[in-house]
């Protein structure tokens, strides 16, 4: 337990970023400041404190009670972009990324999923890098080096598309870098880039359930403006947006590929078609997307996701990465993390064998979505049908 935990830690030790987006990150465990002459943050505190103590690891929060001193030292130390105009009344925790909850006092056990993402996150050891490497990465850049290197034509081959085939069957996800033509890559970079004005909060689904059972309510804004989930993302449902086309031929070439291997074809057996590609930017400033996966019970009809990433000049300082888990949500052992670099596609189960988050980024992160469809599955239940047409 303890070298888990300072493996996790040591991931943030890291020297301070430059740029509007890219401030220091303060803390490494969570730092909370509440009003203590408020008796729901009293309650909430308490409930902290009591979850602190049963996590059985090493600290995963600090907190202070406001006003006082440590408490004004906390608050000016968290990001500007994040820190709260107002302290009265409120429960308020700083994550080692940066990022801020606030209002716990209204919705502790958000605060209290941080505590325990903490305590409980495990990162890859060496034998697992290891297995992930030769199982996945190793075989995949082996076939790239032999074709060739060249984008977009290098994994247009039977024995390329037969090895990740075998990646998906014995590790449930595969790399592809330089999916695309670097032409195509540049068009969809240009049209993400082009819809942002019109993109709207990924956490809009969660947003209409509460508009649908509440009305316009505080409660609609905070599901708007949710901190598991920072993305903004737009759907090219006709496929008009720009590179599109390109992209859907790409994908079809891989997934009529993969239907074609042993290793994978009857898990694809009935996957007919594909939701229109979804257009994301994580906007910087700590955005993420907690942990999930995208067919939680295996009813909605997504069987396979695809990811290509449009970021260039990507460092490891500007986090969001793609942190994939081993498998089930109850799982928090880490199988590996995977940097959206420019060109990249991920291709994964959207099921519970590939729990995964977006880590905290620190400048824009755009990519494109498309989930991979079983008919049969969608046909079984209204509401998978119905994603059919509205993917949000």
């Amino acid at each position: 337990v303890q070298l888990g935990w300072h493996r996790f830690l040591k991931q943030w030790d890291m020297a301070p970023l430059v740029g509007d987006q890219h401030e220091a990150r303060p803390f490494s465990i969570i730092c909370a400041i509440y009003d203590a002459q408020c008796q729901a943050c009293l309650r909430a505190a308490q409930l902290v404190q009591f979850r602190e103590e049963t996590l059985q690891a090493p600290p995963t929060i600090q907190l202070h009670p406001w006003p006082s001193p440590a408490a004004e030292q906390v608050l000016a130390s968290m990001p500007a972009a994040h820190r709260p105009v107002m302290v009265q009344g409120c429960f308020v925790a700083c994550l080692p990324t940066g990022l801020v909850l606030s209002h716990c006092e209204e919705d502790v056990m958000r605060l209290i999923y941080e505590m325990e993402y903490l305590a409980m996150v495990r990162l890859p050891g060496t034998a697992q890098k290891s297995r992930v490497e030769r199982l996945v990465l190793a075989p995949l850049n082996t076939a790239r080096c032999e074709r060739g290197s060249a984008d977009g034509k290098w994994w247009r081959h039977a024995h390329v598309i037969k090895v990740a085939a075998k990646a998906l069957k014995s590790e449930n996800f595969c790399v592809l870098d330089g999916f695309l033509p670097v032409e195509h890559c540049e068009t969809l970079a240009r049209a993400a880039t082009q819809a942002r004005p019109s993109m709207v909060r990924g956490a809009t689904g969660a947003a209409g359930k509460v508009l649908k059972s509440e009305g316009y309510t505080a409660n609609l804004e905070r599901a708007l403006h949710d901190p598991s989930r920072g993305d903004v993302v737009k759907f090219s449902d006709d496929g008009g947006m720009p590179g599109c086309l390109e992209l859907y031929s790409a994908l079809d070439t891989l997934v009529e590929g993969l239907q074609s291997c042993d290793e994978v074809a009857e898990r694809l057996q009935f996957v007919d078609w594909a939701n229109g590609a979804m257009f994301a930017i994580y906007p910087g400033n700590a955005s993420r997307y907690i942990k999930h996966v995208d067919n939680t019970l295996g009813m909605d009809g997504r069987r396979l996701t695809a990811i290509l990433y449009l970021n260039k000049h990507w460092e490891p300082c500007d986090g969001g990465c793609l942190r994939l888990f081993e498998p089930t949500m109850q799982n928090f052992q880490v199988k590996c993390d995977l940097e959206p670099i420019w060109n990249r596609l991920v291709v994964f189960w959207s099921t519970q064998e590939v729990p995964h988050e977006v880590l905290s980024a620190y400048k824009d992160r755009a990519a494109v979505s498309v989930w991979f469809i079983c008919g049969r599955e969608s046909l079984r239940h209204p509401e998978a049908f119905q994603r059919l047409f509205l993917p949000a």
